[in-house]
């Protein structure tokens, strides 16, 4: 089954978001920002991991260490968290999973994804983290879980919906 991105890619756009949504710190702790994401701590390491080596964040050692966001928001699209880490090819398999898909064996989505995927691209290349996060802030909802798209599944209703 064809997924936009990853659970660890999830959890990635979930701590960058709670990071930016408290500017006012500088640092902070990785064991703050799962609490307040919703991300399994045991989990965290990698997540982190992956935003450091994508320049995203920066790990700092010692006493009053943690980490910190290394980039303005505002130049940090989707695509590349996505990218980041889920890898660079993450958007370039079969939609419904042949290896042999490609130009010579088409599979029957194979055009239809190819124009898709382009779009898609485009889309998640040109949104950045401060749009997500303005529109997080602007929702008041205060926990970011509800307000990422789900992957698959029916979007569960609100109170006011």
């Amino acid at each position: 089954m064809f997924k936009l991105y990853s659970k660890g890619c999830e959890y990635a756009l979930r701590a960058l978001l709670c990071v930016m949504a408290d500017r006012d710190k500088k640092r902070f702790r990785a064991r703050s920002v799962c609490k307040q994401a919703g991300i399994p701590e045991a989990y965290s390491r990698k997540v982190f991991q992956s935003l450091v080596q994508g320049g995203f964040l920066r790990a700092v050692l010692g006493p009053g260490g943690g980490y910190e966001l290394m980039r303005d928001p505002a130049e940090i699209t989707l695509l590349e968290v996505i990218r980041a880490v889920d890898g660079e090819d993450t958007f370039g398999e079969c939609i419904l999973g042949f290896a042999l898909c490609g130009g010579d064996k088409p599979c029957p989505f194979h055009e239809l994804w190819g124009n898709a995927r382009s779009e898609l691209l485009e889309r998640l290349g040109a949104q950045t983290m401060a749009t997500l996060a303005a529109a997080q802030a602007s929702r008041q909802l205060g926990d970011v879980r509800v307000d990422l798209p789900k992957r698959r599944g029916r979007p569960k209703k609100t109170p006011a919906g």
